[in-house]
Order: structure tokens, then sequence, then C-alpha cells
């Protein structure tokens, strides 16, 4: 049915808007990258896709073209969702932060998604802040109120790969439009706690058992984000939060893992201890931990509880799970 025609104009009218709004962000991204900043698009566009330089509109139609729609969301802060993307040609969504507003073409790249076939896509999640070939970063998530920029980009050397950093803007630029601007949108993303919760979770067992007091096994642990089991003493439970620890695994990828042997009273970053073995019938406590700061080291006690802080539940409580210890 045809809409009233005040409704039809207003509709029409933020048509218009959004469309100026992304060619002027377009423009912003190209005068602030400088010139020769995404001449590697062009090549592909130029060399690679056809385009005779002619104004016959059926040769238009076959330049490779997409769209992508970016909409203000709220997420974990470490994954964003595109609303729909159309690539002619295949190749990936980058998600941007707004550096890239400032010139910095490749250091602004936070996320890229998985490569994607040519044609329509929706809903496409990236992770961000990993998996992107060629960029190291230093946080871990968005900012609350953050704006990025989603930019639909070739696989130009068709290997399923995102390249343009590790390339240096060589291979697997972006699809640009009918002016030859970069195709984008942006949005503004909340972060939302709850929703970190859902996303990160962890789950451990640890049974009674016998051993030397110097080593125990926790039967299984499951980490999503990855990171430590560690062990403490009963002094937990009366708040000695620091001073229980008194045992750390070695660092754990994401996943699970079974039959984790964790040696006591050695090797814990930041503790001292002035004994070598757990007492016959002492209590123990298996706590899973983030590796907040991905660098492989256990740094909740030298950080005083700033970084690698445990994984917790659904009412925000640490996971845990505790075993008595015979000594034989």
């Amino acid at each position: 049915m045809t809409p009233p025609h005040d409704q039809q104009t207003s509709e029409n009218a933020t048509s218009a808007s959004g469309n100026s709004r992304r060619r002027f962000l377009a423009g912003t991204v190209l005068l602030s990258a400088g010139a020769g900043a995404f001449g590697a698009s062009g090549s592909v566009l130029g060399d690679d896709h056809g385009g005779n330089g002619t104004d016959d509109h059926d040769e238009m139609d076959e330049e490779p073209m997409a769209t992508v729609s970016f909409e203000d969301q709220t997420t974990g802060g470490t994954w964003v969702n595109v609303a729909s993307t159309t690539l002619s040609e295949g190749g990936f969504v980058t998600i941007h932060d707004a550096s890239l507003l400032e010139g910095a073409v490749f250091d602004s790249v936070v996320g890229v998604s998985e490569a994607l076939e040519a044609g329509d896509h929706e809903g496409v999640v990236v992770d961000l802040f990993e998996g992107v070939p060629g960029a190291d970063f230093d946080r871990e998530m968005v900012d609350d109120g953050e704006t990025l920029i989603a930019m639909p980009h070739f696989d130009s050397n068709d290997n399923g790969t995102y390249d343009f950093l590790t390339s240096e803007g060589e291979e697997d630029g972006p699809y640009v439009d009918e002016e030859g601007e970069p195709v984008v949108d942006d949005a503004v993303v909340s972060v939302d706690h709850d929703e970190m919760d859902d996303e990160s979770m962890a789950t451990v067992s640890f049974e009674d058992q016998h051993g030397d007091g110097r080593t125990v096994t926790v039967a299984e642990a499951t980490l999503s984000e990855g990171g430590f089991v560690t062990i403490h003493d009963a002094s937990l439970l009366e708040g000695e939060v620091f001073d229980s620890v008194v045992g750390v695994s070695e660092a754990l990828e994401p996943g699970s893992v079974e039959d984790l042997d964790v040696r006591l009273f050695c090797n814990v970053p930041g503790a001292e201890f002035d004994r070598k073995t757990v007492d016959d019938g002492e209590t123990l406590v298996a706590m899973p931990h983030f590796d907040s700061n991905d660098n492989g080291t256990y740094d909740f006690l030298t950080s005083e509880g700033e970084e690698d802080g445990p994984y917790v539940d659904e009412e925000g409580e640490p996971v845990v799970d505790d075993a008595n210890i015979r000594v034989c």
C-alpha cells in the first residue's frame, strides 16, 4: 500500500538524510586519509573488475558495488552487529574506530568479518580486537558510547583472508561508490555489562583427591575466553582474596580442559609462601580467571586485582568449586 503523502515525504527525507550522512562520512574518510590512502582499491576496481571509462550504462551496472547498514546498538563491547550488507564480489566488512577520520587508515581497524560470499547478508556479527591479520590491540572492548565505522572490502586475491593490513593496502581494498568514495556507515555502540556476562562464561570441577600435597588436579574446566585456573586455600572464605592464592595453572586457551595439574606454593606472580605442601584433609578452592590483558601471565596479585579477575556466574559471583585434599 502506498503511504500517505506526508509519510512518504518523511521517509524520502529520512533516506536522503541517511545517504547524505554516509556520503559526508565517506568524503571525510578520504580527506582525512589523504589522496593516496585507498589507492589499492582503485587498482582493484580499475584493473580487476572492469570499467572501460565509457558512458555505457550496461557496463556501469556490472561495476562492483557494495552497500552497508550499521545501526546504533548495545552489545557486550567485544562485538558488533552489522544490520545488512551487499557485496557484489564478496569480501569482508571491516570495523574501524573513529581514528579513521583522522587519517589512521590501518590503525583504525578494530574488527573484520569472516569471508562473505557475493550477495546480500543480514545480521553480520563482527568480533572486535581479535582475529585481524596484521593488527595488534592494547584494549579488549569498545568504550561505552563510542562511534565505530563499517566498511565493506574486497577479497581481491580471493584467498579468504583479510590482507589489507599485512599488504599495506595493496590487497583487499574497500568498495567505493559511484563517486569513488569508500562505502561506509557509522554507529554508536553502547556497552551493556549484562551482555558481557552473557558472552563470557566458565565452569570448573574440582574433586576430593589424594596426592603429595604439592600438586592438585582440576578434573575439568571450561573458560570461554581462556585464562587460568587458580587454587586458593580456605582463607578465601574469610575474605583473603589475595593471600589465599596458593597455585595457578599455565595459561589456557579458550575452551575446555580435563585433568589439569596445578603446582602449589610456587610460580605464582606476586605471592610468597612459607610452606611447601597442603595439610592433610585441607580444603582448597579452584577458581577460573581471565587473562584480561592477554599477556599469558597471571597478573591478578601483582596488579592488586586490576587485571585477570575471576569469571563470574549469572549472579555476579566468582565461579568456584572446592575439594578436600588428602596427603599420602
